[in-house]
């Protein structure tokens, strides 16, 4: 008997099968990519956006938390500029313990106390060459005689434990003995010039040295930045390297421009001044520059520029 078969099919794609699923995957795999480029062009503008705006708002935070301790009748403005400002900053504080006028030296309350009270706070121990305000009571009881007089320190000396006549022994009734220890010393301090008579013990100490705050253009990458430094008289360097706080800044341009950091000085009546005596408030403006230009729509990439503005006022400026 004969029987007929049908040829099998064979199980496969045919050619055009093949080409039209290799198209549709390469359509995908050019979406994906371009999806994945876009999200990572607008990652890495976010990240220079935030990280640009993060700069700003640490230079306008900063530089108010410094200005405001600024007094202008006490002559604290030594240099301003458009971009530049140079002024007593503020370390440490301190009440004298002992006062030793005929060799020229006071001694400090220890920080730590075991009554919990706070006499001595400081950033830093002040060094030879620190500057330090103490006040003079005067000749009379009265306040109108009292000011500050200011000396630049030529030694200073750790005293430890409850020595009479040195340091800050507990028969002043500042100090118990458990408070004299080593790692909590009073600190005996030399000055010139030499201590009024009436400078007496209990009176208030301000250490401080001169902060520099400008425009900096850093020579590694050529970009501009918030620079700090601080000068101490008589000191090898006087004025250490400037070091960069916030930024990239814009580069420096005239006043009233595109710089990136511009100091406007005013007087009581709102005036813009350039005398120093008479500075009541300053206008800061810091305008920052993004590493990279960014692109956050998908069209063309800009420059990343964003800026803040801060208005300070003085303290003691009527």
């Amino acid at each position: 008997m004969l029987t007929s078969t049908a040829p099998k099919r064979r199980a496969g794609f045919t050619l055009v099968e093949v080409l039209v699923a290799l198209a549709l995957m390469g359509l995908f795999a050019a979406a994906m990519v371009k999806l994945l480029l876009r999200q990572n062009r607008f990652y890495n503008s976010m990240s220079d956006l935030i990280q640009t705006r993060q700069q700003i708002r640490q230079a306008g935070f900063m530089l108010p938390a410094e200005l405001r301790a600024i007094s202008r009748q006490g002559g604290d403005i030594a240099v301003m500029t458009d971009s530049s400002l140079e002024f007593r900053s503020v370390f440490g504080s301190a009440i004298t313990c002992l006062t030793n006028v005929a060799s020229s030296w006071v001694s400090t309350v220890p920080v730590q106390l075991a009554k919990g009270s706070t006499m001595t706070n400081w950033k830093t121990v002040p060094v030879t060459n620190d500057s330090v305000a103490i006040l003079d009571d005067g000749a009379s009881i009265s306040t109108t005689d009292d000011q500050w007089r200011f000396y630049r320190i030529t030694g200073v000396l750790p005293v430890t434990g409850n020595v009479a006549g040195a340091g800050c022994p507990s028969s002043t009734g500042l100090t118990q003995a458990a408070d004299l220890v080593a790692s909590n010393p009073s600190q005996r301090i030399t000055v010139t010039p030499l201590l009024t008579a009436t400078t007496a013990s209990g009176a208030g100490m301000r250490f401080f040295r001169h902060a520099h705050y400008d425009l900096y253009k850093w020579p590694t990458d050529g970009r501009w930045y918030l620079a700090y430094y601080d000068c101490v008289p008589n000191r090898v360097p006087a004025c250490l390297v400037p070091q960069p706080i916030a930024g990239p800044l814009r580069p420096y341009a005239l006043p009233g421009t595109t710089s990136g950091l511009e100091f406007t000085y005013y007087d009581s009546t709102g005036a813009v001044t350039a005398n120093r005596a008479l500075v009541a408030r300053i206008s800061i403006v810091v305008r920052g520059q993004g590493q990279t230009s960014i692109n956050l729509t998908g069209a063309a990439a800009i420059p990343l520029r964003d800026s803040i503005r801060i208005e300070v006022g003085l303290r003691n400026r009527n």
